[in-house]
């Protein structure tokens, strides 16, 4: 991970995602806590309630490991991802770490506009989303940010 994108990236999640030192139910219902982090069986967390408290080292370290995941999924998805804008690469890497990899492989318009890069149609692909209907400001800055590449 370069260090400025990392940054980048962690400050865009962190407002994006929020930060609750507790177990809480995401807008789907599914237990979540610290940055995003949707508990699974492996969790320890699985079996707490939700309002049980999580440690700021848990939220830590849980969350590198998710942002390590995103950045493998993004990175494996998007062939030559690495020379692409950091723009690029901050709003691919945000949107793997939201959806996962099999949810952003269906994108199949969007990752063929990214791989002829024509961005301004990759926003529109972005926008023309359930996901972009569910996810209010954060879509509509991420296909900002995309749109604006394509001018």
């Amino acid at each position: 991970m370069m260090d400025t994108l990392a940054t980048i990236v962690t400050a865009d999640l962190v407002r994006h995602e929020g930060y609750k030192e507790e177990v809480y139910l995401d807008s789907v219902g599914e237990k979540t806590f610290g940055i995003g982090h949707l508990v699974t069986p492996k969790d320890d967390e699985w079996v707490k309630p939700v309002g049980a408290s999580v440690s700021s080292d848990r939220i830590a370290d849980a969350f590198r490991g998710d942002l390590r995941t995103a950045y493998f999924v993004a990175y494996g998805i998007f062939d030559d991802l690495a020379n692409r804008p950091m723009e690029v690469q901050r709003v691919l890497i945000n949107m793997a770490f939201n959806l996962g990899g099999p949810r952003l492989r269906k994108f199949k318009k969007m990752i063929a506009a990214y791989e002829a890069e024509d961005y301004t149609t990759m926003a529109d692909e972005m926008q023309d989303s359930k996901w972009f209907r569910q996810v209010g400001s954060r879509g509509r800055e991420l296909v900002a940010r995309i749109r604006k590449l394509g001018e």
